[in-house]
């Protein structure tokens, strides 16, 4: 009878000490996720785009509105870079901040960002380089 005592004891004492294990944290949210907006130098214009942690994307620049998927690298380069690849899901067809019209839907496009150090502004980059970027946008409280 003792046996059978004895091994239930151990048993709780087994599960109570892996209850008191912490659980795993959730991962952090990468940088880039939250709301950032830009406004031309010499416009009066305003782009904002939502970038959710779950790879989707809102945006509005200008006349032009659009959804879009994205895929964003955890870590950036050993240039400083992340590289972001979005392709538009959905768009009202209108002209953006700049005047332009963007790819169709479906077509993915690769860019290259840059965090500040507080990560509350970032450029936007065609390449690797500071060549040609437009930015900084801020990020958005909430």
């Amino acid at each position: 009878m003792r046996t059978p005592l004895l091994f239930t004891l151990v048993l709780c004492s087994l599960f109570s000490a892996h209850a008191a294990e912490p659980l795993p944290s959730a991962p952090a949210a990468h940088p880039l996720t939250g709301n950032w907006s830009w406004t031309l130098p010499d416009k009066p214009c305003t782009e904002q785009l939502h970038y959710r942690a779950d790879g989707t994307r809102q945006g509005s620049s200008g006349e032009e509105t659009t959804q879009s998927r994205y895929e964003v690298a955890a870590i950036p380069s050993l240039l400083g870079f992340y590289r972001l690849t979005e392709t538009v899901t959905d768009s009202n067809g209108k002209r953006d901040c700049s005047g332009d019209l963007h790819a169709a839907p479906g077509e993915p496009v690769t860019r290259f960002i840059q965090l500040s150090p507080r990560k509350d502004q970032l450029i936007v980059c065609r390449e690797e380089s500071l060549k040609a970027c437009f930015g900084p946008l801020k990020r958005l409280p909430g």
